[in-house]
């Protein structure tokens, strides 16, 4: 008797899966003639560029590095291996043509050391409206990404090529 409660029960969500879209339907854009597209990727590519270049600050998103790897004159509170940091820091665009962001890392920041000391970096964005405060607009409605890399030393010959002041 056991069986047969529970056999019911087991073909409940099995019979109730067949009612749902498949999950690759949000992914995809709605037949009708709305006014909500998901844009292409190409669309997204040049819309991240567009937010590049508009705003000059974004979240870095680091690792804090195993105790092994932190100099002892740092004082970092224990616990923290591998726990995530995310935070704001200035940045520019000043290679238009390549697309990479510029950041001043000074060498005493977080997300710096950690990066020294092997961690991966993200750097984070998402575009304000310029008439914000006149306006509320949801967060969620607005544009974000990240850029997932790593942190290159510029040498002189690039600072000077590319025409950057210091």
């Amino acid at each position: 008797m056991h069986l047969s409660i529970t056999l019911p029960l087991f073909l409940v969500p099995f019979a109730a899966s067949f009612s749902f879209p498949p999950p690759q339907h949000i992914f995809s854009n709605p037949l009708s003639s709305s006014d909500f597209k998901i844009p292409t990727i190409h669309e997204s590519a040049i819309q991240a560029r567009r937010i590049l270049n508009l705003e000059t600050i974004g979240t870095l998103s680091t690792v804090f590095p195993h105790s092994s790897s932190v100099e002892p004159a740092e004082n970092r509170p224990s616990g923290l291996e591998g726990a995530p940091i995310g935070l704001m820091d200035y940045y520019a665009n000043c290679e238009p043509q390549i697309g990479n962001p510029t950041i001043l890392a000074i060498s005493i920041a977080t997300s710096f050391k950690n990066v020294a000391a092997g961690s991966n970096i993200t750097l984070s964005l998402r575009w304000h409206p310029p008439d914000a405060h006149l306006r509320r607009y949801s967060a969620a409605n607005l544009p974000r990404f990240s850029l997932v890399g790593h942190l290159e030393e510029l040498t002189q010959l690039e600072i000077e090529k590319e025409g950057i002041n210091g």
